[in-house]
């Protein structure tokens, strides 16, 4: 039987709580579905490769299609990407939480798969600015997610527009209707750490003009 959390009516004292069922869930191998900013989410432990596999099983994705990850602070980056240049650090810290997904090089002793069967040289990152998800990333770890809606849908605003069954998801954290948003924008970090490379893939929330006033080398969209 699958259990609601209804985040919006949670007191004080039953926020731990709730947290600590979240946990148990991804502990347990468990995919749930969360809100982000503007759609729900489904999430899962990143390092559990047959909690990831049920993630893309709920969307209907084609093989190879890597999930995002979500991590609580930019602090994380260093244990999951091989390098990280002194202005990605700067853009990081002055845009995160917030609508601002990175793609980077995976560090090479990660024994993760997105989806993508370890396949792909890159993987997103961000961290997101839901409150509560927040909370459970910083005790969870890096989480896959990926949009609860069937691949190419539109964003899930509520519990109803779901891909999955009600019986395929054991617990659901519901915001309520959430209000339409605009993207994350993506900038990409590839080359060495001794010559790195920045450059914004998609204008989203952050325009090139603000990207750029924090880290004046980033390059705009080809």
């Amino acid at each position: 039987m699958a259990e609601v959390i209804d985040l919006n009516s949670l007191e004080a004292g039953a926020v731990d709580i709730a947290i600590e069922q979240v946990l148990r869930a991804l502990q347990s191998g468990e995919v749930v579905v969360a809100p982000l900013e503007s759609s729900y989410i489904y999430a899962c432990d990143a390092f559990n490769p047959t909690a990831v596999q049920k993630l893309h099983e709920l969307r209907g994705d084609q093989i190879g299609v890597a999930a995002q990850v979500a991590i609580s602070s930019p602090a994380t980056l260093s244990g999951i990407a091989q390098f990280i240049s002194p202005e990605l650090s700067e853009i990081t810290k002055e845009f995160w939480p917030g609508l601002l997904s990175v793609l980077l090089q995976p560090n090479s002793a990660l024994n993760w798969d997105l989806g993508d069967g370890g396949a792909l040289s890159e993987f997103a990152v961000r961290v997101p600015e839901e409150e509560f998800l927040l909370k459970v990333l910083e005790n969870s770890g890096p989480l896959a997610i990926a949009s609860a809606a069937v691949t190419g849908g539109a964003p899930a605003r509520n519990l109803d527009q779901i891909s999955a069954l009600i019986t395929d998801v054991d617990l659901y954290l519901d915001r309520g209707e959430l209000s339409a948003g605009a993207l994350s924008t993506v900038i990409r970090q590839s080359g060495s750490a001794s010559a790195p490379k920045l450059e914004v893939v998609r204008v989203g929330a952050l325009t090139v003009a603000e990207l750029g006033k924090v880290a004046p080398t980033i390059l705009p969209i080809a």
